[in-house]
């Protein structure tokens, strides 16, 4: 097999031992790796019910066919896995080194089952992979976890890579993520199930390099998409000098940058955490560039930290969601504290989207008097309080009191228990967190978070962009006539994406048929035409659907809290805007071959090849009845 090493280690936890595994030739063909292979193997081995923290859940760390690869921006993994922050399939996505160092030992992806009895790390090197003590780790952030690692280790041919949880991931927080090389695979508390199984880290070493198919094709390929990512004006000066904060002040504009808990889509202090405040304040006139492995975009900046007890320290970023969500959204508008947050919540190990949401819901529950001090550790946690902000991420980060148990395991749970109609404005669908757009702002951007299945997220797809960001393809933020039928696409044509494991900022001057289809066949030699090719990204989403229909998900879920319905926006160019999900939905359905209930047909998975899931799904005792039932 070409393209796909078409090897996986699977590691009993439980026992220390691990075999490698063979990957199907037709299932490598049908997915290409990342999410649609990760969601393949979820809904045939995770068991229905079965519950997210236990040792019987299993969590899959997969690459693409282009990790590791001279592609552009050919580096990412997928953490993916049964959500204890949802109960259905999540799949997280993170960049850097260690995907590509995986691929470089031999392997496509490792799928972690069973829970050790004590904590232990990994460590990979080819074709060797030992079980070590990881006792003395525990109790470290990621930060230290790295470093320790690689001391340990000792001396290498090249430095290791360290994939690891932190402390929010050793208590099993629901907002806990994976860090890996300062970038974080964190959406949908990947890092708790980590923890679950007391895996603590996992190092790796390669030596090797992925078998391509037509070596002289891909190589001219990639000359030539590098040389159009290095002059479009979005990769090579908006990304490259700005960051992902370069749109900040366009969001900000249209009325879609959460401030205080998405009470309003306009920050007055949005021009000092911005791109271009960024670049000068913390990014040496934006060329402190930290990219990942092989981009050439180079979007991540680091910040050298000058608080004290920390000088020194590297932050790398604040990226734009972060800047949002722990920045504007909690009333905050410092960058060099935002950046100083950025890298003491990566340490804990915590998603920076959910955390950002998890502190502006209780600040606003506090200014509204549902909550008092005995709830916030004695603090006074209004927005824009930077002390309490900041002891409100370390408590969450540690875990300390009523404040770090309510602050750290999200809003759904948090609004459960504080109730008084709070669940009204906690900023979430399904259980996870929103991210940066107020759904408000166009109902693109809505009916993407309502209908997502890991929960509210913005790249899966990122319509936002074409509503109000994009020069090219544009659509109306306010019609919703056109969205089911764009989400629809845009979402299986980004999950194309996420198998073969690129960076979405590619698409800004790279497409499927003209740069994705030509790599993925000169990587492997499987000669797709242009439909089996987007069939792949299609397949990718009913197989994560089925997996949500079959824990008995559906329709009722897939909506928005009442503020995104009711109260309108008040300012920007959405003004007097509310999402309006009912117009949307029932098309959507339809144009997905799904039944009314969000449950994919069997005409639908039989299209795609996927006649096992028709077994899983409508076999005797009806998951999929039990869904459409719901």
């Amino acid at each position: 097999m070409k393209g796909l090493w078409g090897k996986l280690l699977r590691v009993n936890l439980t026992n220390h031992t691990y075999e490698v595994e063979d990957i199907a030739e037709e299932v490598a063909r049908a997915t290409l790796g990342g999410k649609a292979l990760a969601a393949h193997y979820a809904i045939r081995e995770i068991k229905r019910n079965t519950e997210p923290l236990s040792p019987e859940n299993i969590l899959y760390l997969f690459t693409g066919v282009l990790t590791g690869t001279p592609a552009p921006t050919g580096n990412r993994f997928v953490a993916a896995t049964k959500s204890p922050l949802t109960g259905s399939f999540t799949d997280s996505y993170g960049g850097g080194y260690w995907g590509p160092e995986l691929r470089f030992a031999g392997y496509d992806g490792i799928i972690l089952e069973g829970q050790s009895k004590a904590p232990v790390r990994m460590h990979i090197a080819d074709d060797k992979v030992e079980f070590l003590d990881a006792t003395e780790l525990w109790g470290m952030d990621t930060w230290e976890t790295t470093s320790r690692i690689k001391e340990l280790q000792g001396k290498t041919p090249r430095p290791i890579k360290v994939l690891s949880i932190g402390q929010a991931g050793e208590r099993m927080a629901l907002l806990a993520a994976i860090i890996a090389d300062a970038r974080a695979a964190a959406r949908g508390g990947v890092g708790a199930v980590m923890g679950s199984k007391n895996l603590k880290a996992i190092s790796v070493i390669g030596s090797k390099r992925p078998p391509l198919a037509m070596q002289r094709e891909f190589m001219t390929l990639v000359k030539e998409q590098n040389m159009r990512l290095n002059k479009n004006p979005v990769t090579s000066d908006a990304l490259r000098y700005r960051g992902t904060p370069n749109i900040l002040l366009g969001v900000n504009a249209a009325g879609g940058l959460p401030t205080r808990n998405f009470q309003t889509g306009q920050f007055e202090a949005a021009e000092k955490i911005d791109g271009e405040a960024m670049r000068k304040e913390l990014w040496n006139d934006g060329k402190n560039w930290h990219p990942c492995w092989n981009c050439t975009i180079k979007c991540t900046h680091f910040h050298v930290l000058d608080a004290p007890g920390y000088e020194g320290k590297i932050d790398d970023g604040p990226e734009y969601e972060t800047t949002a969500l722990l920045g504007s959204n909690c009333g905050i508008g410092d960058p060099k504290a935002i950046s100083l947050a950025d890298y003491i919540v990566d340490g804990y190990g915590i998603d920076t989207i959910s955390l950002g949401n998890n502190i502006a819901f209780l600040m606003e529950c506090y200014e509204r008097g549902f909550i008092g001090k005995d709830k916030t550790n004695g603090l006074d946690l209004r927005f824009g309080n930077k002390e309490a902000w900041m002891a409100a991420i370390h408590a969450a980060g540690k875990g300390e009191g009523e404040l770090g148990r309510l602050g750290s395991n999200g809003v759904k749970r948090a609004a459960e228990e504080i109730g008084q109609g709070s669940a009204d404005f906690a900023a979430h669908t399904k259980g996870q967190e929103m991210p940066a757009y107020d759904p408000r702002s166009g109902q693109g951007t809505a009916l993407s978070y309502a209908r997502g299945i890991r929960g509210a997220d913005h790249l899966k797809p990122w319509v936002f962009n074409k509503e109000w960001l994009s020069s090219g393809e544009r659509t109306d933020p306010f019609s919703t006539a056109d969205k089911p039928a764009l989400i629809k696409r845009d979402d299986a044509d980004s999950a194309i994406l996420d198998c073969v494991c690129v960076c979405r900022f590619v698409a800004n001057e790279l497409n499927l048929e003209n740069d994705f289809l030509m790599l993925a066949n000169a990587a492997t030699g499987f000669g797709y035409d242009l439909q089996e090719f987007l069939d792949i990204g299609e397949r990718a989403v009913n197989l994560a659907r089925s997996f949500y229909a079959r824990e008995g998900f559906g329709r009722k879920e897939d909506v928005l809290p009442k503020r995104f319905n009711t109260e309108p926006l008040q300012a920007g160019l959405a003004r007097g805007n509310v999402a309006k999900i009912d117009e949307m939905i029932d098309r959507y359905y339809e144009l997905c071959g799904w039944d009314d209930n969000g449950v994919p047909s069997k005409d639908k998975l039989r299209s795609l090849g996927l006649e096992f899931v028709i077994d899983i799904l409508y076999g005797d005792g009806g998951p999929g009845e039990a869904a459409r039932a719901a």
